[in-house]
């Protein structure tokens, strides 16, 4: 992208030279501008012992201000914004691709979404670099104006130092509304993007916590998503970890650095704990709900209940980075099955079949059963005389 760059030089009534920079450039989206500010941009050189100390300093103030102007006209952050939609773009695929690879198979809307916004940047990038054009020579013409009234101030007349001030001011105006009118344009555009990416990144996330875990994931049992979350075993604390929920299981796993030697209540040691708190099979999770707890209510938790057969009747979490609402539903599609629609591809049907075949009563001691079955399960363990039942 190239940027012309004038001078012209003004006589002041006392034979000064003002210099005022004037910059214009072309109007191409797909790549970043990068402009560099030299000195204030408007440069003059007042008659000596003609101005007061207060005219001097608002001209000093006008200049930079013009200067500043002057290079806002470029929409540069416009430029880096549409230069960055264009580049997030690019990268998802690839990036959605690899997640498939490592096994996530929800949000089968993703490489569509993906499909749709491009289609909308490339229509987009267009629109945006006539209306970028069209401001800037509206911008030019205004700055003209601008720079006129700024070179007759130099008599230090009060009534034309106020006309540059006013002008200057309506070209900041000017400049804004442009800006803004064309951020509006792909303002939509530009939150979709963002929020894909978000997407992709939580999935990552997810699936570093997975390989990282302590717990086993069953061949047949798929990740949905995770959140760092404290279990609440008090009302103001508990261990800290990993919420993580399958399409058969919700897990909470602890994940946490405990300081183990401290000096003037200072951390010098620590040491990694990681373990499994709870894991329960989603059928067993007979609600969910969203509490406020705290000083005026600020402090939101999720509260789960389970049912009897489950190890535990129920848990207090606290989530970080993630919207307690949100968990509440995703919990809930889940266990109605609505989940399996963004499903990219079908469970293995061996597995299922493996479940529905599960033995209820233990083939040693006789006693009835209660363990979940999970897809994937290779094996359980009778409570009662600890016989191993392969599945």
């Amino acid at each position: 992208m190239s940027i012309k760059k004038s001078k012209r030089g003004i006589s002041s009534p006392a034979g000064e030279r003002l210099v005022i920079k004037s910059k214009k450039t072309s109007t191409s989206t797909r790549a970043a501008t990068s402009v560099q500010k030299k000195g204030s941009g408007v440069g003059y050189a007042a008659p000596a012992g003609t101005l007061s100390e207060e005219t001097h300093a608002k001209l000093d103030e006008l200049q930079d201000q013009l200067g500043d102007l002057q290079e806002s006209l470029l929409l540069t952050d416009v430029r880096n914004d549409m230069g960055d939609i264009e580049t997030t773009l690019s990268l998802l695929p690839a990036e959605i691709e690899e997640l498939r690879t490592r096994g996530y198979v929800f949000r089968s809307f993703l490489e569509n979404k993906v499909k749709v916004l491009t289609e909308q940047w490339e229509e987009m990038d267009d629109r945006v670099s006539r209306e970028v054009s069209r401001r800037q020579r509206e911008l030019e013409r205004e700055t003209d104006v601008a720079e006129s009234a700024l070179r007759q101030a130099m008599s230090g007349r009060a009534s034309q130092v106020a006309r540059a001030e006013s002008a200057v001011e309506t070209l900041e105006r000017k400049v804004k509304a442009a800006q803004s009118a064309v951020e509006a344009m792909y303002e939509a555009l530009q939150q979709n993007v963002d929020q894909t990416r978000s997407q992709v990144e939580q999935i990552r996330w997810l699936l570093d916590q997975i390989d990282e875990a302590s717990f086993p994931i069953y061949p047949a049992e798929d990740p949905v998503a995770a959140c760092q979350a404290q279990y609440m075993e008090t009302k103001k604390d508990g261990p800290k970890g990993v919420l993580c929920l399958t399409d058969e299981r919700l897990i909470f796993e602890q994940k946490e650095d405990i300081a183990t030697k401290k000096v003037l209540f200072i951390a010098t040691e620590k040491e990694r704990v990681q373990q499994l708190i709870f894991s329960v099979p989603i059928v067993q999770v007979e609600e969910v709900k969203v509490s406020q707890k705290g000083f005026l209510g600020h402090k939101e938790m999720l509260e789960l209940l389970f049912a009897p057969e489950a190890d535990l009747s129920g848990a207090t979490l606290r989530l970080h980075g993630a919207d307690n609402e949100e968990w509440a539903g995703l919990i809930g599609r889940v266990k109605s099955g609505e989940i399996a629609k963004e499903r990219t591809r079908p469970k293995e049907e061996a597995a299922v079949e493996a479940a529905r075949a599960a033995p209820t009563k233990c083939p040693t001691c006789g006693a009835t059963l209660t363990v979940e079955i999970v897809r994937g399960m290779r094996e359980i363990t009778c409570k009662y005389c600890g016989t191993v039942i392969r599945l």
